[in-house]
């Protein structure tokens, strides 16, 4: 049984032909079947093969997390609701903890367990006497960074009495196994989604408009720059060693900044994907990312990029820590906290470790010195309203972003302290003597990456100042119709399909 559904791995992949006959027969025979237990029924039935299709060995363990949680989720509320109003008292919070241990468990033996024994074997290095740990690698079950999130936010919720735990377990079990956010998200409050999930949505021109579109847009920032220019990315992070730094310096700051464009890429077009998957059926999910590379501050930029894990990290690590409401030294070590776990949730790795601290120490440096910088934005004159301000603030942002990106890219903590010092080598000549048409990508094929980033960056920019959809409405049906068949033109004529494409390869279906 289990080959057959890995026959199918390949297929079901979110930028794929295969995933779109998918998402079109279940949009069809959703809203062809009468009530909301039946098309709940499909929704589940589709979720479940949906998820068996791409990682059909660890979907037992999507199973028993979903099971766990309602039960505990429902034990919970019961003694909730046999409290009345009086607050959680340690009984509670100890049904809190058993629901929640398992949950984190199940992630730590999956994601966590090999880099431990790698880090325990460390240690034991310095004992005179020779000893080790078993480094056990195990396959990571598809999303389970993002549905341990989502079942521990819910947990969390009843214990706090802001929902009533979830009484019908298929219910349930569809607002964590949801196709189109189980692998990467969203995370969305399983309450919100609940909501949205037991309506009767009647067909909605102007959503499935609008879906489709998102699901366009998704698909040409996917094919048309991710995958284009992780060609380029890979060559050169997964081979440091075979550039010198005194010839190639600048080669490692241009793979950097393209990485930071094809993370961006990746995931907001996956983002683009699911939200407009969704859409189709009448469910609105969270809005992931807002235009990030725009951000003027370190700050703002962590308010437009990832806004659903961000907003899981603030409601469920900061705000328990005490926030900002015990002192400032105390809200800094909580934002160091907050950074340090998600990196740990992006992956089991000293390199996301640092990545994590040193967006961590952005904040915080950048809070200390804003009385500094600012006597010194006065003691020049300088008027912050300008255009060139602004652009020079946006473009600093991106420096220390993409800086702190190697460390997320790099293979190991030896290739990242190879790469950072080589990267202000000014080795200006690889523009000119060909060196960037050596690293897998030919020069049309630059150029295509070069002008889809452009429109990328273009419509992102536009979108911060009007709604793109409305005023798009608003134009001449031909016109609209020829954008429809011009986004599928470009992306099917130009989108990357080479020899080193996979459509399963959505980088954040690894975290």
């Amino acid at each position: 049984m289990l080959q057959f559904f890995e026959g199918f791995t390949g297929l079901m992949q979110f930028a794929s032909i295969a995933y779109l006959a998918f998402l079109a027969l279940a949009v069809v025979v959703y809203f062809a079947l009468p009530g909301v237990r039946t098309r709940t029924a499909w929704l589940l039935s589709l979720s479940a093969l949906f998820y068996l299709a791409l990682s059909p060995r660890w979907f037992w363990v999507l199973i028993a997390v979903t099971a766990y949680t309602y039960v505990i989720g429902r034990v919970i509320g019961a003694r909730g609701s046999a409290r009345a109003d009086a607050p959680p008292g340690a009984r509670d919070r100890i049904l809190l903890t058993v629901g929640i241990i398992p949950v984190v468990g199940a992630l730590i033996v999956f994601k966590y367990l090999g880099f431990l024994s790698e880090l325990g074997n460390g240690f034991l290095q310095i004992l005179p006497a020779p000893v080790s740990l078993p480094v056990l690698q195990l396959a990571l079950p598809i999303g389970i960074s993002f549905w341990t999130f989502q079942t521990i936010a819910y947990l969390v919720d009843v214990y706090r009495g802001v929902v009533t735990p979830e009484r019908n377990p298929f219910y349930y079990a569809l607002a964590v196994m949801f196709f189109p956010v189980v692998t990467a998200g969203p995370i969305t409050r399983a309450h919100v989604l609940l909501q949205q999930l037991k309506e009767k949505h009647r067909f909605d021109a102007s959503k499935m408009q609008s879906g489709l579109l998102l699901i366009g847009r998704g698909f040409f920032k996917k094919l048309m720059v991710a995958d284009r220019i992780a060609v380029f990315v890979n060559t050169v992070f997964d081979n440091p060693y075979d550039h010198s730094g005194v010839v190639d310096g600048l080669l490692f700051s241009v793979a950097a900044v393209f990485f930071a464009i094809q993370l961006y890429c990746d995931f907001s077009g996956y983002t683009d994907i699911v939200r407009g998957s969704a859409r189709l059926f009448g469910v609105d999910l969270p809005l992931n990312f807002r235009a990030p590379y725009f951000a003027r501050d370190v700050r703002d930029f962590w308010r437009r990029w990832h806004i659903s894990l961000m907003d899981w990290l603030r409601d469920y690590i900061y705000i328990p820590l005490g926030g900002s409401r015990r002192g400032v030294r105390r809200r800094y070590i909580n934002v160091m906290a907050v950074f340090l776990v998600s990196g740990i949730w992006h992956g089991a790795g000293l390199t996301f470790i640092i990545w994590g601290a040193l967006n961590g120490l952005y904040m915080i440096t950048g809070e200390l010195l804003a009385p500094v910088r600012q006597r010194v934005l006065d003691f020049m004159r300088v008027d912050r309203s300008t255009f060139a301000h602004r652009v020079t603030q946006t473009v600093l942002t991106f420096g220390l972003i993409t800086f702190a990106w190697v460390f997320f890219r790099a293979d190991s903590l030896a290739d990242a302290a190879y790469i950072v010092p080589r990267m202000f080598i000014p080795t200006v000549w690889i523009f000119t003597d060909g060196t960037l048409l050596k690293q897998g990508l030919g020069y049309a094929d630059l150029l295509v990456a070069l002008a889809s980033i452009g429109v990328v960056w273009i419509t992102d920019w536009l979108s911060l100042r009007y709604d793109l959809l409305l005023h798009f409405n608003r134009q001449h049906l031909l016109f609209r119709w020829l954008v429809y068949y011009g986004l599928i033109l470009v992306v099917v004529v130009f989108g990357h399909y080479g020899g080193t494409y996979n459509a399963a390869d959505f980088v954040y279906f690894r975290f």
